[in-house]
C-alpha cells in the first residue's frame, strides 16, 4: 500500500526552525561581536578592579563606582544577552556605553585634571577604554567609529600625562595615546572589516540564493511538465488514439477512460507517496496489466523486495503500462495469429528485472521518429530519469518485441537512503577564519590591503617612539634598537602571505625573534625606577601573539606568552622587585591575549556555522520555490488537460458506440495535446486554432520545439508567421521545428504540397528578429 507523509508536528518544528535560524551574516556576526565585547569587559573588568578601588576615594566615590558599574556591567549585559535581545536594544545598551565611557573621559579632563599619587600614576578608566571602543565601532557609520577611537586616544593621552607625576608627563601622555591609537586602529579596523565583510556575504548571497531557487523552481516546473506530459502520453493520449482509430473494443476503451480519469483527480489532490512493500508493487503492476490488456499473461518469478521508493515504482508502472499499451495498439496490426503478451518480474532486495514481451508484428527501433514520445520519453527516458534505472528495447520486424526494465538500488552512504553527492560550490562566507589556504594578514583577518599595511606600518612607528622616547634613561641603547629591529621582523613575517595555520617553520621564527627581543630588552633595561613604558616591548609581542591567534597557531601564541611572562618575572625577581611586580607587569598582556583569542575562536566558530546555516537556508529557499513552482505548474496543467479533454474522457466512459464526426474530434484533441507535449512554446494562438482547422482539412501538420526550459522572446511573431502559412494549406504536410539556443535561426518551416500530381517543397528560415528568408 502507497502512504503519504503527512506530519504537522514537524511541518510546525520546521516552521519554528526556519524563523530561528532565517539570520542573515549581519545579524549573526554583529551578536557575536558583542557577545566578544561582553567576554572582554568582564576580564578588563578584573584588571582594572584593584586601580580603581585606590582611586576611587576623591572627590565622587559612588559616583565612581556607578560610572564603574556602568563601564563594565553594560557591555557585559550586552555579552550576556547578545543571542537573547532584539538588535535595536543590544545597539540602544552599546550607544549607552559609549556615551557612558565619554562622559567619563570629560569628567577627568575638566574635573580631576590633576596627578595621581606617586607609583599609582595610571588612571583606571584607560584600562577599560578599548571596551566603548569597539563597542561604537559595532553599531557606528565608519567615519563616526574611527572619529571616537582617535578622540579616546587624544584623550587617554591627555589624562594619562596630567595624571602622571613623572618629570615628562607630556611625553608619557603621548606614549599613552600612541599606544591607544594602535590598539584602536586594530580593533576598530577589524570590527568595521568584518561588518563590511558581513554585508558583503548577504548581499552575495542574497544573489546567490535567488538564482538557485530560481533554477530550481525551473527545474521543479520541467519535472511537473514531465510527469503530466508522461501521463497525457501514457493515458490521455492513448485512450484518444484507440478511440479515435478504433483499435479497441468499447469495454477496454471505456476502462481506459475511467482509469484516466481517475490518474488525473489523483495527480489535482497532490499527494505523493514516498513507499511500498515489494508485495504491494507486484500487486499494482498485475492490475495495472489486466487493466490494459484483456489478454496478457503475469508472471512473477521472484520478489523479495521488502519497500521500494516511490520514484522508482511509479517509473516502473508508467514504462511498463506504456510498453504494454503499444502492444495492444500496434503489436496486432496484420498479424495473421492472436498476440500472447507476458509480463514477467523478478526482484531482489537490490535489483528489479521487469520484462514486458509480445510475439506479435514487431518493429525496427532505428526508424521510430526522434519526434515520437512513446519509446524515447515515456519508457526509455522514464527509466533514465530514475537513480539506477534503465531501459533495454529489443525488436525486429516479423519477430515481437521486448521491452527489459531494469532498477538497481544505488550504494548507500549510510541505512537505507542513496549516498547524495552535492555538486553545486558552496559559496564560502568571506568573514575572517572563512577561507583555507595560502593569503596574507589583511585575507587571513578580513582586512583590506591597505588597512592591513597600515596597521603593520603604524605598529612599527608606535613603537619607534615608544623606544626612543626610553632611551635616554637606558642604558646600552644599541640593544634597545636590535630590539625594536627584531619585534619589527616579527610583525612583518606574522602578517605576510602564508597558508592558515601560519607554517610552523614561520611560527617558529616569529617566536624567536620575539624571544631575542624580549632578552636584549632584559639587558637594555637596567634596575630600578625606569619609567612606565619602559617595557613597551611586552605589548608589541602580545600583538604579535595575537596575529599568531588569528592566524591559526594559538596554542603556539600561548607558549610564547608563558616564556615571556615566566622570563619578565624572573627578571623583576633578579633586578630586587619581587614575584608579585613581575605578575603585574604581564598580567594586563594576558587579559589582551585572552580576549583576543577567545573572540578569533568564537568569530572562526560563528564562521563556519554560517556557511552551514546559509546551505541550510539555500536549501530551504530552493525547497521552497520547488514546490511553489510545482504547485503552479500542475494547476495551470491540469487546467488545460481538463478543458481539452475532459469531456471526450467522460463521453468514452459509456459503452456507447461513437459515430464518426466524434472519433475524428478524438483524433483532433489527440493532436493538439500532442502539439502541447512536443511544441510547447508555439501551443499558442492562432497556432492552435490554424493547425486544428488544417488538420481537419487532411494537413499532416508536425509542430517540434527544441528551445529548451526559457519560452523564446521571438515566438509571437512566429506564431503569426507559422498561423498563416496553416490558413493557406488545403493539403499536404507542414513541419514546425523551433530551433535550439544559438542557432542563427529561430525557427524552420517546411512546407510539402501537392500540385498537379507533383509535390512542391518549400523552406522557410525565421530569423530571430522575425524576418523570414525562403529557400
Amino acid at each position: 500500500m502507497l502512504t503519504t507523509q503527512t506530519d504537522a508536528p514537524s511541518q510546525v518544528h520546521a516552521a519554528a526552525s526556519d524563523v530561528r535560524d532565517n539570520v542573515s551574516a549581519t545579524e549573526r556576526l554583529t551578536r557575536t561581536l558583542y557577545l566578544g565585547v561582553g567576554a572582554t569587559a568582564l576580564i578588563f573588568g578584573v584588571l582594572s578592579l584593584d586601580a580603581f578601588l585606590r582611586q576611587r576615594s576623591s572627590p565622587f566615590p559612588v559616583g565612581a563606582s556607578f560610572v564603574w558599574l556602568a563601564l563594565v556591567g553594560l557591555p557585559a549585559v550586552l555579552g550576556f544577552l547578545s543571542h537573547v535581545l532584539s538588535l535595536r536594544v543590544l545597539r540602544r545598551i552599546a550607544i549607552t556605553e559609549g556615551g557612558v565611557f565619554l562622559f567619563i573621559l570629560s569628567w577627568w579632563l575638566f574635573m580631576r585634571f590633576q596627578p595621581l599619587p606617586v607609583g599609582d600614576d595610571s588612571p583606571w578608566v584607560l584600562t577599560l577604554a578599548g571596551i566603548p571602543t569597539v563597542t561604537i565601532a559595532i553599531i557606528a557609520r565608519p567615519w563616526t567609529a574611527r572619529s571616537y577611537a582617535v578622540l579616546a586616544s587624544v584623550a587617554s593621552g591627555l589624562i594619562r600625562a596630567a595624571a602622571s607625576t613623572e618629570p615628562d608627563a607630556a611625553l608619557v601622555g603621548l606614549q599613552a595615546g600612541l599606544y591607544m591609537l594602535l590598539l584602536s586602529s586594530v580593533l576598530v579596523g577589524l570590527t568595521l572589516t568584518i561588518r563590511r565583510s558581513a554585508a558583503r556575504v548577504d548581499r552575495e548571497e542574497y544573489i546567490r540564493r535567488a538564482a538557485e531557487s530560481e533554477q530550481a523552481a525551473r527545474s521543479a516546473r520541467g519535472a511537473e511538465r514531465r510527469t503530466i506530459n508522461a501521463l497525457v502520453h501514457d493515458s490521455v493520449l492513448s485512450t484518444l488514439l484507440m478511440a479515435g482509430l478504433n483499435r479497441a473494443s468499447p469495454i477496454v476503451i471505456a476502462r481506459q477512460a475511467r482509469s484516466t480519469i481517475d490518474q488525473l483527480d489523483a495527480v489535482g489532490e497532490q499527494s505523493r507517496p514516498f513507499a511500498a512493500t515489494g508485495a504491494d508493487f507486484a500487486s499494482r503492476l498485475q492490475q495495472q496489466c489486466e487493466r490494459i490488456a484483456v489478454q496478457v499473461h503475469f508472471t512473477i518469478l521472484r520478489n523479495e523486495l521488502r519497500s521500494i521508493p516511490a520514484p522508482v515504482m511509479l517509473a516502473l508502472l508508467g514504462a511498463a503500462g506504456e510498453a504494454l499499451r503499444n502492444s495492444v495498439a500496434s503489436g496486432g496490426i496484420g498479424h495473421a495469429h492472436e498476440v500472447n503478451r507476458r509480463v514477467t518480474l523478478s526482484a531482489d532486495q537490490g535489483t528489479i528485472h521487469l520484462a514486458i514481451t509480445d510475439d506479435g508484428v514487431g518493429f525496427n527501433p532505428a526508424t521510430v521518429p526522434e519526434h515520437r514520445l512513446g519509446i524515447a520519453e515515456s519508457i526509455v527516458g522514464r527509466m533514465h530519469r530514475v537513480a539506477g534505472g534503465n531501459a533495454v528495447i529489443t525488436s525486429r520486424p516479423g519477430h515481437g518485441a521486448s521491452v527489459d526494465l531494469f532498477w538497481t538500488r544505488p550504494v548507500t552512504a549510510a541505512g537505507n537512503e542513496p549516498a547524495v553527492v552535492n555538486a553545486e560550490t558552496t559559496l564560502l562566507a568571506r568573514i575572517p577564519g572563512a577561507e583555507p589556504g595560502p593569503q596574507s594578514f589583511s585575507a587571513s583577518l578580513g582586512l583590506s590591503v591597505p588597512l592591513a599595511r597600515s596597521v603593520v606600518v603604524l605598529f612599527i612607528l608606535v613603537h619607534a617612539v615608544l623606544f626612543a622616547a626610553n632611551s635616554d634613561r637606558i642604558t646600552l641603547l644599541p640593544l634597545g634598537l636590535f630590539a625594536f629591529l627584531a619585534l619589527s621582523i616579527a610583525a612583518i613575517l606574522v602578517t605576510g602571505y602564508a597558508a592558515d595555520p601560519i607554517p610552523l617553520a614561520r611560527t617558529v621564527t616569529v617566536l624567536s625573534l620575539c624571544t631575542v627581543a624580549a632578552g636584549l630588552m632584559y639587558f637594555h633595561i637596567p634596575s630600578g625606577n625606569v619609567g612606565p613604558f619602559a617595557h613597551w616591548h611586552l605589548g608589541g609581542i602580545t600583538l604579535v601573539l595575537l596575529v599568531l591567534v588569528a592566524r591559526g597557531r594559538a596554542g603556539w601564541a600561548w607558549a610564547g606568552y608563558a616564556v615571556m611572562a615566566l622570563s619578565t618575572i624572573g627578571f623583576a625577581v633578579h633586578t630586587g622587585l619581587n614575584i608579585g611586580d613581575g605578575v603585574i607587569l604581564v598580567s594586563p598582556h594576558a587579559g589582551t591575549l585572552l580576549v583576543g583569542t577567545l573572540f578569533v575562536v568564537a568569530l572562526r566558530h560563528s564562521s563556519r556555522n554560517l556557511v552551514d546555516l546559509q546551505r541550510d537556508q539555500a536549501q530551504r529557499a530552493k525547497s521552497a520555490a520547488g514546490t511553489d513552482a510545482t504547485a503552479t505548474e500542475r494547476r495551470v496543467q491540469l487546467q488545460r488537460l481538463t478543458a481539452m479533454v475532459r469531456p471526450s474522457l467522460e463521453l468514452l466512459t459509456s459503452t456507447d458506440a461513437v459515430s464518426h464526426g466524434q472519433r475524428a474530434e478524438f483524433l483532433l484533441v489527440e493532436a493538439s495535446l500532442r502539439d502541447a507535449i512536443r511544441a510547447r512554446c508555439l501551443f499558442v494562438e492562432p497556432v492552435i486554432g490554424a493547425a486544428r482547422a488544417a488538420r481537419a482539412r487532411g494537413v499532416q501538420v508536425v509542430l517540434l520545439d527544441d528551445s529548451g526550459d526559457r519560452r523564446p522572446a521571438s515566438v509571437t511573431v512566429t506564431a503569426e508567421i507559422v498561423g498563416g502559412e496553416l490558413d493557406r494549406l488545403s493539403n499536404g504536410r507542414l513541419t514546425v521545428r523551433v530551433q535550439p539556443p544559438g542557432r542563427p535561426e529561430f525557427a524552420t518551416i517546411i512546407v510539402e504540397t501537392t500540385e498537379n500530381l507533383a509535390t512542391v517543397s518549400r523552406l522557410l528560415l525565421i530569423a530571430r528578429d522575425g524576418t523570414v528568408r525562403e529557400i
